[in-house]
Parts: C-alpha cells; sequence; structure tokens
C-alpha cells in the first residue's frame, strides 16, 4: 500500500509558522528574538525549523490541573 502522504515540512514562514501554532505573527517574532524558535535566513527570507515548533510547544505545556 501506497502512502501518499506529503512529507511533513522542515520549516515554515512565520506566517505558517504561527498558524501551526495558533498564535499571531507578533508572538511568532518575540519567539524568535527570545531565542525559543530557531530560524535559518536564505536571502530575505526567514525560515523556522519545525522541530523548533515542536519544542516551544513542550516548553510552554501546562500541567493537567494547572490554570491555563
Amino acid at each position: 500500500m501506497k502512502d501518499d502522504k506529503p512529507p511533513a515540512p522542515l520549516a515554515y514562514s512565520p506566517l505558517d509558522a504561527a498558524r501551526r501554532l495558533g498564535v499571531g505573527r507578533s508572538t511568532i517574532y518575540e519567539l524568535i528574538k527570545s531565542g525559543d524558535l530557531e530560524v535559518s535566513k536564505l536571502g530575505q527570507r526567514t525560515l523556522i525549523h519545525a522541530d523548533s515548533c515542536d519544542r516551544v510547544l513542550e516548553k510552554f505545556r501546562v500541567k493537567s490541573g494547572s490554570h491555563a
């Protein structure tokens, strides 16, 4: 059986990362500035590493029973 799913992206634009994390673009730029999101620059383009998005989600995970 063939798996027709496209491969997961290795990096996202700031807008795509914001959509993936459910936050605004300004929050993405704050996370970049604080070092929480890793980026690569290709010319004028900023690309946010996909695994960096995953780490941000883990870092800010709210434990069960905590207030969100």
